[in-house]
């Protein structure tokens, strides 16, 4: 075959091939799955155990499958170095290793600016607000100024970069650096440090039950000590966002989102937007 043959038989061939149409929710009812993209390892929200995953998010996501009648598989996710990489990796373009991506991405920030940079996922449904919080037997805002005080907290976290650019760095030698939080409530609980900042959630499940006490309190000088959690999805799935929004609704409405969060000795702190 000469070439203007080759090149003709490839237009006639690339003519007959079916013009490929992006998913919809119908799509994933026929096929009758849901893949849903949860970080590995950041319990209480999701881990791997015994080849399951487990936590919050992870029984809100059955839950979700469950009402809108789709299996649930999941996509267990390593972080990316920020948020904006994890949704490329999960939802719109995938890993540069492989694996695909979900059509579903839990614990997402919902903020308006997040979402306008992040035009090729579809970011909705905020069903829950995380906040920083103090754990400890006495913690009180003289943490703050107590130079003899260990504070632990999550290395590179908000937590520690709060702390750590605090009245011009005067804490910087108080600061005891962890993996993550919970590492950092273990050695509250072992006497290594005598506070810890992080996330209220992360610390209402690694001390349930040891008695120590968690509260938030004020931050001075940080703009946004309380966030809102969402979820993405792809451009293409609109229609999922909208009925997973309902579904969320309705949780909410019968309570059955707060008992998925007091399952797991977490107190649930509702969206602003409710």
């Amino acid at each position: 075959m000469n070439r203007r043959h080759f090149l003709l038989a490839a237009l006639a061939c690339a003519c007959a091939a079916p013009v490929w149409a992006a998913p919809n929710l119908d799509d994933l009812k026929a096929a009758g799955g849901l893949r849903v993209a949860l970080y590995r390892d950041f319990p209480p929200y999701s881990w791997q155990e015994a080849g399951e995953m487990r936590g919050i998010d992870a029984d809100l996501a059955r839950t979700i499958g469950r009402e809108l009648g789709l299996k649930v598989t999941f996509m267990p996710l390593t972080p990316a170095d920020d948020v904006d990489g994890d949704l490329r990796n999960a939802i719109w373009k995938g890993h540069y290793l492989g694996g695909g991506t979900a059509e579903l991405m839990l614990r997402v920030p919902f903020d308006p600016e997040f979402a306008q940079r992040n035009h090729n996922a579809v970011l909705f449904g905020a069903y829950a607000s995380e906040q920083l919080a103090w754990a400890g037997q006495r913690p009180t805002a003289m943490t703050l100024i107590d130079r003899a005080s260990r504070i632990g907290v999550e290395n590179d976290s908000l937590a520690d970069l709060y702390l750590s650019s605090l009245q011009g760095g005067r804490l910087r030698d108080s600061i005891k650096h962890y993996p993550n939080s919970p590492a950092a409530a273990r050695a509250l609980l072992a006497g290594d440090v005598d506070a810890v900042f992080a996330p209220q959630g992360e610390l209402d499940w690694a001390l349930a039950g040891t008695g120590q006490r968690i509260e938030p309190l004020a931050a001075p000088g940080l703009i946004k000590s309380q966030w809102e959690i969402g979820m993405a999805t792809k451009e293409s799935l609109r229609d999922l966002a909208w009925a997973v929004t309902d579904v969320i609704e309705a949780l909410r409405q019968s309570g059955e989102l707060e008992r998925i969060y007091q399952r797991h000795q977490v107190r649930f702190l509702p969206s602003a937007a409710h």
